[in-house]
């Protein structure tokens, strides 16, 4: 069977490579938005850019034939993720440095494999991210939205 699509199992991948992480031991690993009330400050989100506000938007992709005759389609995915720390605090500096420490961790993920596992030929890197410092009324947040693209053969 031929799949119309790789999002399905590049999210279920990186979910398993992020879970597994040890660098991310007490960090929550989510998939998608939060759906149920949680104790944990500090989250990775996959499909999510972990903010209520925003648009939702879990992955785009472009398909193109990867030859004349081949049955075989190069697909480009772009996967929204996000970290999310979140401090009882005002200060922003901790909180900054603890995101972008999270943030090194996802990365690192990546970087160990960047297939993470999918047949070849796959590649896959964090191409872009943004940081948000945000007063909330339970202190200080770092909100660090990044994209994973991944080049693919379906």
């Amino acid at each position: 069977m031929t799949s119309a699509s790789r999002v399905p199992e590049l999210i279920d991948a990186f979910m398993t490579a992020l879970t597994a992480a040890a660098g991310l031991n007490g960090v929550q690993i989510v998939d998608g938005p939060l759906v149920a009330t949680s104790s944990a400050s500090e989250f990775v989100f996959v499909g999510y850019d972990g903010d209520p506000q925003g648009e939702f938007m879990t992955a785009q992709t472009t398909q193109e034939w990867a030859g004349l005759g081949a049955r075989a389609k190069t697909e480009d995915i772009t996967l929204t993720g996000a970290v999310l720390v979140q401090q009882g605090a005002t200060d922003v500096k901790p909180c900054r440095d603890r995101t972008f420490a999270v943030f090194a961790e996802v990365e690192a993920v990546v970087r160990a494999d960047p297939a993470l596992g999918l047949p070849t030929p796959t590649v896959c890197s964090i191409s872009e991210h943004t940081l948000h410092t945000e007063q909330t009324d339970r202190g200080i947040q770092g909100r660090l939205p990044f994209t994973l693209t991944c080049s693919t053969r379906i």
